[in-house]
């Protein structure tokens, strides 16, 4: 049969399919299904072997990670082809399996021992190499402990001298590197190494070891103060770092030694540091023909900043501070906390010595300078140049408390000595103050230590001693003098012979206020002893009101203590007329611890002469017997007093809130209309809006200022809140028959004298409760975030501008502290923005002095880190013309942290006044 045109057709194609599979690329065909069939192409794996010479070596190829072909390579052979092809896209890995032996070898996988297969591979490198020997010769050798070392594990020793050929005991594969593990010794050599380094295909004979004579490279560094210097010396490729230590004049010696002939190269590889220098090298390079030791690395004397900070300047035109340095380098600073830094370096150890040359005149007072002289050994930030404001200045008495009146030996450090008067008053709380026209600091009662000396000695109590401080007296800080102490006159009279002493009252405790002396007399025999006794004026007590008239005269009202017809809170008023200094012994002018005393007299005006007095509210108007009264006296000369601890127009004792002036003699009650014991919470009606309605609750050592503007200011104390918040708080249950009465109060109230209106303005939290917090910010920035804690017996004044300050008394700090206690923080309050500004003390409770005793001369010192110890219930005096507050005593802590009554002076200069 004829076949036909289609079948002719399918036979040149399967002819053609055929020679296709013969030509090399394999070709698989599959069927079933009764379809047509698909076909793939596989590729061949190969490539090249370098150094086989040992017997069974194997290969493997990894097929698309799991199929593997093994193939065997005889010795000798240089190529391979693994029989089983690898699928086209599918990958490929070829390792060793088993490492030829006879010899044994080691061989490798060089290149291309992966990929995917896209076409034949014959690129797959595998080399093997055997063990060889490594060695060469060393010349010129006459040291002795050369040691060379393969790879850096391979040590060999080298015997002999001149030359001596060598070979390591070990065998490598590969790499081998030999390099001088220990240099010669007796005599000194360096050794190089040439042809030292490469790959073993044959065993290794031509390393070189080059030995020759060496020296040491080294000198001296000169200057050097400050630490970390380390010097570099290079020796063609090889480099040696050398720390420096000691100071001055140190010499060096390098430790690499270098070859003759070798070039060496010293330099500063790091520059001192602490303090900084710039070291410099000469005589730092050279041909090694002998030992060096010329190198010379110079450090000059490095160079100081001075400077520090000005502090307490009163900002505005003139605040500008001429500042010296060594009698030169001027510089003037202008502006408050203001650092400085002299244009002019000191060298090293070099004297320094800050002056203010011309002062500022911004300000009446003058500036100081603290830690101002030295000797420069690093930069130096420590200068203080203090202008005042804002200093506290520790005045006269002990940095110690508890103490007794006259000033003990024991206290150190003593204050300037007097030459009139060794006295001082006997530590104290809530005694009275005034300040004279001649400026003299007067003070009368309180609670606290009696004289020192009496027999026996006396506890804590009621004072009614009177004291004057006389600022400046004998060109010092001034001195305490005693005035119209209660005087014992005792006239003996024996055969005829009459003889009078006098003595200071021994017991001020029970002593009560009179008008009159009193006299007695006793006999035995022919002597006669009659005692007159001078009561000299108001009974012994503390927490009173005060004032002074425009003549000088002082002024004092009621106050718990002794009348004299009973004891408690009282509400007579007294008035003294100050003296004369007395330096006669007449009588009744006493000598007291002392030489002289200071003479004045007491009148009583009004009150009543015993005690626990009801108020009057009615015409004719008089306040109740009480204790811990706010109280202030307004630019007119009228006198404001607000609550206390005292007795209501009912006879009830408690907490007050009721408003009087005093002027003219006359008493004038201004409400509020709950005026009651137990009826008198805080009415505070919207923070900021003054009503009629408002009234502040009831409260004891609360602080009251007047301002500029007609209007009061209240702050604290002890005291009733909104809701009538009853302390013993988080002290737990009182005792049995003990009831709490009020709580601790920071809220600030203004009022408006023209309107008989009180405003709520800020504090109590947001609806008028005790126990707050105080937010301290940041110390001499006004925020309108900070805000002073809740407390009682702050000691306050007003400023010339109308603004608010008070210092310490008991209370809340800021949220860190760990409880409530004494505190030593000074606040301002701004009526015209609204702000507080906390100026000073710390943010903490229980605070110790900072007495400035680290100078020669601490007293009359003001230094800005000069800080009372924490308190409460001191004695302050007004703001003078001069600006300085003055304060004394108060219960709280002294230098060494112990907690008792306080007999210190000090000044504060607010910032600014």
């Amino acid at each position: 049969m004829i076949p036909s045109k289609k079948s002719t057709l399918a036979l040149l194609v399967g002819m053609a399919f055929l020679m296709t599979a013969c030509s090399g690329v394999k070709t698989t065909t599959g069927g079933g299904g009764g379809g047509g069939g698909t076909g793939s192409t596989s590729y061949t794996i190969g490539g090249s072997i370098t150094g086989l010479t040992g017997t069974g070596l194997q290969l493997v190829d990894t097929i698309n990670g799991k199929t593997t072909d093994t193939l065997t390579v005889a010795a000798g052979k240089t190529s391979f082809t693994f029989a089983t092809e690898v699928p086209t896209g599918e990958t490929y890995a070829v390792s060793i399996k088993t490492q030829p032996s006879s010899p044994t070898e080691t061989c490798t996988v060089t290149a291309g021992g992966s990929g995917t297969a896209t076409a034949n591979v014959a690129t797959v490198q595998v080399t093997c190499s055997s063990n060889f020997t490594i060695g060469g010769t060393v010349t010129g050798l006459t040291g002795s402990q050369l040691v060379l070392v393969d790879n850096g594990t391979d040590s060999l020793p080298i015997n002999g001298t001149g030359t001596v050929p060598f070979t390591f005991k070990a065998t490598v594969t590969g790499a081998y590197n030999v390099t001088v593990q220990t240099q010669p010794m007796n005599p000194t050599q360096s050794c190089i190494v040439t042809n030292g380094k490469g790959t073993a295909t044959a065993n290794v004979s031509n390393v070189q070891v080059s030995c020759g004579a060496v020296y040491t490279i080294g000198g001296s560094v000169t200057g050097l103060v400050g630490s970390n210097l380390v010097l570099k010396d290079t020796l063609g490729t090889i480099t040696e770092l050398l720390p420096i230590t000691g100071t001055g004049t140190v010499n060096f010696t390098f430790v690499t030694p270098a070859p003759a002939n070798s070039t060496y190269a010293v330099t500063v590889a790091t520059q001192p540091t602490k303090p900084s220098q710039t070291c410099s090298v000469t005589n730092g390079t050279g041909t090694a023909t002998g030992s060096v030791n010329t190198v010379q690395v110079v450090c000059p004397a490095p160079g100081w900043t001075i400077g520090g900070t000005v502090v307490g300047l009163v900002t505005g035109p003139g605040d500008t501070v001429e500042l010296i340095n060594n009698g030169g380098d001027n510089i003037l600073v202008t502006g408050n906390n203001q650092g400085f830094v002299f244009p002019t370096l000191v060298t090293n150890e070099g004297q320094y010595n800050v002056q203010v040359f011309l002062q500022p005149t911004s300000q009446p007072q003058g500036c100081g300078t603290f830690y101002y002289m030295g000797v420069a050994t690093a930069d130096v930030d420590s200068v203080i140049v203090d202008c005042q404001h804002n200093d506290w200045t520790w005045m006269f008495g002990p940095d110690t408390n508890g103490t007794y009146g006259p000033y003990g030996t024991a206290q150190l450090p003593p204050p300037m000595a007097p030459s009139l008067d060794t006295n001082t008053p006997g530590g104290r709380d809530y005694a009275v103050t005034w300040t004279d026209l001649q400026g003299r600091k007067w003070m009368f009662g309180g609670y606290g230590m009696t004289v020192s000396g009496v027999t026996p000695p006396f506890l804590p109590a009621l004072q009614n001693d009177v004291w004057v401080f006389w600022p400046g007296l004998n060109g010092q800080t001034g001195e305490w003098i005693p005035a119209n102490l209660p005087t014992t006159m005792t006239s003996t009279t024996a055969n005829g012979v009459t003889t009078v002493t006098n003595t200071a009252s021994t017991v001020p405790l029970q002593y009560p206020g009179g008008y009159s002396s009193t006299t007695s007399s006793s006999s035995s025999g022919t002597t006669t002893i009659t005692t007159v006794t001078y009561p000299g004026g108001p009974g012994a007590r503390w927490g009173s009101v005060t004032w002074k008239d425009a003549a000088g005269n002082l002024y004092l009202f009621g106050g718990e203590g002794y009348s004299a017809n009973g004891n408690g809170l009282l509400n007579d008023i007294w008035k003294f007329t100050p003296g004369d200094y007395d330096v006669s012994y007449t009588t009744p002018t006493v000598t007291y611890s002392g030489s002289y005393t200071y003479t004045g007299g007491w009148t009583n005006i009004s009150g009543y002469t015993g005690a626990n007095e009801p108020g009057k509210y009615a015409a004719p108007e008089l306040p109740g017997g009480r204790w811990g009264a706010a109280y202030c006296t307004d630019a007119s000369g009228t006198v404001w007093m607000f609550g206390g601890q005292g007795v209501d127009s009912k006879g009830a004792v408690g907490l007050l809130n009721d408003l009087w002036s005093y002027s003219a003699g006359v008493w004038t009650w201004l409400g509020p209309s709950n005026s009651t014991v137990g009826q008198n919470n805080g009415v505070y009606g919207t923070l900021g809006t003054p009503s009629g309605a408002n009234s502040p609750g009831g409260r004891q050592t609360a602080v009251l200022w007047a301002d500029n503007n007609g209007h009061l200011w209240l702050f604290g104390g002890l005291g009733l809140d909104s809701v009538g918040t009853q302390n013993p708080g988080n002290i737990g249950t009182l005792p049995n028959g003990s009831t709490p009465e009020g709580a601790l109060l920071n809220d600030l109230w203004e009022y408006d004298i023209s309107t008989g209106e009180w405003t709520w303005v800020s504090g109590g939290g947001k609806t008028g409760l005790a126990n707050q917090v105080g937010v301290y910010g940041t110390q001499q920035v006004p925020s309108a975030g900070e805000m002073p804690g809740s407390r009682w017996s702050a000691a306050g004044w007003s400023d010339s501008n109308g603004n608010l300050w008070f210092f310490g008394g008991w209370g809340y700090a800021s949220s860190l502290a760990q409880s409530t206690g004494f505190l030593d923080d000074v606040w301002e309050y701004h009526p015209s923005t609204g702000l507080w500004t906390w100026w000073k003390g710390s943010s903490n409770v229980n605070q110790s002095g900072s007495y400035p005793t680290q100078f020669a001369d601490p007293i009359g010192l003001p230094f800005v880190n000069n800080e009372p110890g924490a308190r409460r219930g001191v004695a302050l005096w007004q703001q003078g013309v001069d600006g300085y507050v003055w304060v004394f005593g108060g219960q709280g802590y002294d230098s060494v942290g112990a907690n008792g009554y306080l007999g210190d002076t000090w000044t504060y200069l607010p910032f600014p006044y």
